[in-house]
């Protein structure tokens, strides 16, 4: 398989996770690629030994393949890492598909870009294509894919345009809320709450993916959801997640090489039974697990 699509794949010193995003790169031969390296902390040797070690993945590009590399020559705090990663791709490519070390997709997520990455270049409606289902089976229409205000950034592709407009100051929070912007794409009150609050404790955090969805919300754009899902995220250690596992993690990828598109979504509009879904799956999940725990705790007593 070779793709067309420019990969920009964000690497740091996590060598084991790297290595298996690296090998689907390598399945899909792009013909673009721009390899991303930030800087190990020199305090920490096995991080040294690690980052040099993906480094070294240059090596083993043996397609017709342009390659451009971006190795840090100090290291960079995580936010002005990615920021700075994802805009050199967008700098110099219109599209792009963007790829962190853990990471890993499935060949089909390439060919989900490679069609659909045309298909709405040019509808302002649309601003990034998702390779995440998160709400695993969830198709009721049987379309080959759907659109969603929530769109999961563990593998995704966009266009210069969209990401330009990111919000890189502060968000508009006083806006928000005025607007009632959650009551308008949130189904449930709850939601809504628990919305508006998280956008009001990270108001002035940098985290780029939040502030890229919540900028495609207040532009009144949506993602591209798959039908099934298409990259998964095996990042369960490292510097900045401390995460012990949960629905985002280890998913399954399809073993079909090809992402065909014969049934697309008649209306460009979102799915609010997907927004719901994925809040009794996710969120309400959560909640039973620690109403479960407490109720274990206090029968203990």
């Amino acid at each position: 398989m070779k793709q067309d699509i420019p990969v920009l794949f964000i690497t740091f010193a996590r060598a084991d996770y790297a290595r298996k995003t690296f090998d689907a790169i390598k399945k899909a031969k792009p013909k673009s690629l721009y390899f991303y390296s930030n800087k190990a902390r020199t305090a920490y040797p096995d991080e040294v030994a690690a980052n040099e070690q993906i480094r070294k993945f240059t090596n083993e590009i043996d397609w017709e393949c342009n390659l451009r590399t971006f190795f840090r020559e100090e290291h960079a705090e995580v936010y002005t890492s990615l920021w700075g990663a994802i805009d050199w791709v967008f700098n110099n490519e219109e599209q792009a598909i963007v790829l962190e070390e853990d990471c890993v997709p499935s060949l089909a997520f390439f060919d989900y870009c490679e069609k659909l990455l045309p298909m709405y270049k040019n509808d302002p409606r649309v601003w990034v294509l998702s390779g995440n289902n998160i709400v695993e089976g969830y198709n009721p229409n049987n379309y080959d894919y759907f659109f969603s205000f929530f769109p999961y950034l563990y593998g995704w592709a966009s266009w210069r345009d969209r990401w330009q407009k990111i919000y890189r100051d502060r968000l508009p929070y006083e806006k928000i809320k005025e607007y009632k912007l959650f009551d308008q794409i949130y189904i449930l009150p709850k939601a809504v709450k628990q919305a508006l609050n998280f956008t009001k404790n990270i108001i002035d955090t940098p985290a780029w993916d939040y502030r890229f969805q919540m900028t495609m919300k207040c532009h009144g754009g949506l993602g591209v959801i798959p039908r099934v899902n298409l990259v998964s995220n095996i990042g369960l250690s490292g510097v900045h997640n401390k995460s012990k596992g949960s629905i985002f993690h280890n998913r399954t990828l399809p073993d079909f090489e090809e992402y065909p598109i014969d049934t697309p979504p008649p209306f460009v509009v979102a799915d609010f039974g997907y927004t719901k879904q994925f809040f009794d799956v996710y969120y309400l999940r959560k909640r039973k697990f620690l109403y479960r725990l407490k109720r274990k705790v206090t029968n203990s007593l």
